[in-house]
């Protein structure tokens, strides 16, 4: 350690400029600025990693950018509707399940970064109403969260191309290159990673973790500009990128802070006392802030009370989790679990069916230790292998070769903010975006020592090199692209007809490609799901009656036959004075209008009874779906326009009886069901 302070201290002779900004600036040229042609070529790069993302998130329709998201897309759109107005709780109906009740007030957990970004739409909401002979209001909730996505994965793919330049200049004889370097670069930090994955669904989750792999890469940028470049301006900018990055998520968001941390103590070792401590409290602004925001959530400078969560309260699980690990999810017991599978060269499998790629079995837990989940995941190996592979030269490289051991420097710091990801009791794909800032840092010279080795080698040689790494990019993006388009077909928040849909493309590719009997297909003639079925099994149940699909946590509807036992079609008009529907010896569905609102009420006896939220719908006939879940699901739900409204602990039977009043609908005979049937 000592080296390493003594290297970092000689490699600059200033930590803020006295005198000219501009001419001390103009004076490093080991800065790093990339040319214009490199920075056109990085900007191209990134521009296809952001078109490509786009795609994928919209299933290959892009004006479908601002399309109102999901369950958690409006999360950081509370948040900055309470930010301005001087408050950070959020309505308990926004955080639902990932809600905190705190004092009598509903906080969530998720950095205040994102939100910050979304205060400007916030304003316009608030202020447009009021506006004179303004009739409107302008409402953004749900309708941010992919173009933040893509915002995120663009600071990324440049900072990426940037660090590329950077380590240039440290690697002794390292080639010129070509312009298009920095473009690939930034596609490989990209499309090249897990960060592929979370075009599967806009989600609060996958926003988090974009946003803090970029702003902590982007952050790591500046910490290394301003220590070649040592200008007032340029310490300014990352001690403000360092707290923003630290906002949005620690596990990534932290390494800025510990990067300048790391340099204030080598300025101290040096002895240049009034620096060093100046850059030290530059470090620890990001980190105060922090501290700040969560002391006023959870009146803690660094905890999350996981054993107040509404999550908690209700789910066994993470009851037993929490009492296994004294109210805590963290713990040193859970790293080596979760460092083999974040670095198992086997966290991947093949599949017959399209995409042709699923997930591996679930991790094996290592010791006593207790997890929350031990959710889908892959590693880091099967979803990056080629910035993986630079990665390992580069860090044998920051190790061994780096004579400044600045870029060791920012390595560790990288490394050491990822340790809540592995010391955390929850195994879910998304954390592997945590490892991606550390492995571009590490992969920018990797590049450069490849790149030298390589002027040595045949033509033959360089050229299958070439062929190998593309198909190494080839198989990590690919795998994603695969694990992204099925989970949102099948996992994440599905819709029974995007997952029919998926599943019959599927099969149709299946029996292009093989013939024969349909695979992973089975039936049930007791009209009940099967427990213990493989993941990807689809399940038959009764006569085509219903067809369901396990992801290997749980069962998904596929189809099932409208005037079956599990699907009602159903049209008839609802008065003002409550009227039943659908009734059984069991339960009953009733429905009453006010205007052109709705209710709906699931009276399933015992007194106990569900009634739905109000539901806008025109006067005169309307047409729903009230369907049937079978056991051991056993969940009945009344549907419109494909919304579930409202939902009871119900099964169907024989004995249910519509309402005259209202017309039963048949179902067609060419369904999804009977081909399988047919390939039987």
């Amino acid at each position: 350690m000592q080296q390493v302070f003594h290297h970092l201290g000689t490699s600059v002779s200033e930590v803020v400029a006295p005198a000219d900004e501009d001419e001390i600036a103009s004076a490093r040229s080991d800065a790093g600025r990339l040319t214009k042609n490199e920075r056109n070529w990085a900007r191209g790069g990134t521009l296809v990693a952001v078109i490509a993302f786009w795609l994928i998130a919209t299933c290959m329709q892009p004006w479908l950018l601002f399309d109102k998201g999901p369950y958690t897309t409006d999360f950081y759109d509370a948040q900055a509707r309470a930010l301005l107005h001087g408050h950070l709780d959020v309505p308990a109906n926004v955080a639902g399940i990932e809600g905190f009740e705190i004092d009598g007030k509903t906080q969530i957990y998720f950095g205040i970064g994102p939100a910050l970004m979304r205060l400007p739409f916030s304003v316009v909401s608030e202020v447009v109403p009021k506006l004179p002979f303004s009739n409107r209001s302008i409402d953004f909730d749900r309708q941010l969260s992919l173009l933040s996505e893509l915002l995120a994965l663009s600071v990324l793919g440049l900072a990426a191309a940037r660090l590329l330049k950077r380590a240039k200049s440290l690697v002794a004889n390292a080639p010129e290159g070509s312009t298009w370097w920095f473009g690939a670069f930034a596609v490989v930090a990209t499309l090249g990673t897990p960060l592929v994955f979370f075009a599967s669904r806009p989600l609060v989750y996958h926003e988090a973790e974009l946003w803090g792999a970029a702003a902590g890469l982007a952050g790591l940028d500046l910490v290394i500009r301003w220590w070649r470049a040592p200008t007032r301006r340029h310490l300014i900018e990352a001690v403000a990128l360092a707290t923003f990055a630290l906002s949005c998520r620690p596990s990534t968001g932290a390494a800025p802070a510990m990067a300048l941390g790391l340099f204030g103590l080598a300025l101290a070792w040096k002895r240049e006392w009034r620096r060093s401590l100046l850059v030290l409290a530059g470090a620890v602004i990001p980190f105060l802030g922090f501290a700040l925001v969560n002391w006023l959530r959870f009146r803690s400078v660094s905890d999350v009370p996981f054993p107040v969560q509404v999550f908690s309260k209700f789910n066994t699980d993470r009851q037993a989790a929490l009492a296994a690990n004294n109210g805590s999810l963290f713990g040193l017991k859970f790293v080596p679990t979760n460092v083999a599978r974040y670095f198992s060269p086997f966290a991947f499998q093949w599949d017959r069916l399209f995409p042709f790629v699923t997930w591996p079995a679930k991790a094996t837990v290592f010791g006593n230790a207790r997890f929350d989940t031990i959710d889908h995941a892959g590693s880091f190996l099967t979803s990056a292998p080629l910035l993986f592979l630079f990665g390992l030269v580069g860090a044998w490289w920051s190790i061994v070769r780096d004579k400044t051991r600045q870029w060791l420097a920012i390595a560790v710091a990288a490394i050491v903010a990822t340790t809540s990801t592995f010391t955390f009791g929850y195994l879910a794909h998304r954390y592997l975006a945590d490892l991606v800032p550390v492995f571009v840092v590490l992969a920018a010279p990797g590049v450069w020592i490849i790149a030298r080795q390589a002027t040595t080698w045949r033509r033959w040689i360089r050229r299958t090199v070439v062929v190998a790494m593309t198909l190494l990019f080839a198989f990590g993006f690919w795998n994603q692209l695969g694990l992204a388009i099925s989970t949102r077909a099948f996992s994440i928040l599905p819709s029974e007809s995007g997952a029919r849909s998926f599943a019959e493309f599927q099969y149709l590719i299946d029996e292009s490609l093989f013939g024969g009997a349909a695979p992973a297909v089975i039936r049930s003639e007791d009209g009940q799901l099967p427990l213990g079925a493989a993941r990807g099994t689809i399940v038959i149940v009764g006569d085509c009656d219903a067809l369901y699909r396990t992801d290997g946590y749980g069962w998904g509807p596929l189809e099932r036959r409208i005037g079956g036992p599990f699907a009602y079609r159903l049209t008839g008009s609802i008065g003002a004075n409550e009227q039943t529907i659908l009734s059984n010896p069991e339960w009953t569905v009733r429905a009453s209008r006010t205007d052109d609102i709705v209710v709906f009420r699931w009276d399933y006896g015992n007194g106990n009874v569900e009634e739905s939220a109000p539901a806008k719908l025109a006067d005169g006939p309307v047409t729903i779906d009230i369907v049937f879940d079978p056991l051991p699901l056993g969940v009945g739900r009344v549907v419109v326009n494909e919304t579930s409204v409202i939902g009871a602990p119900v099964k169907n039977s024989p004995e249910s009886v519509v309402n005259p009043e209202w017309t039963s609908s048949g179902g067609s005979s060419d369904s999804f069901c009977r081909k399988l049937q047919a390939r039987q």
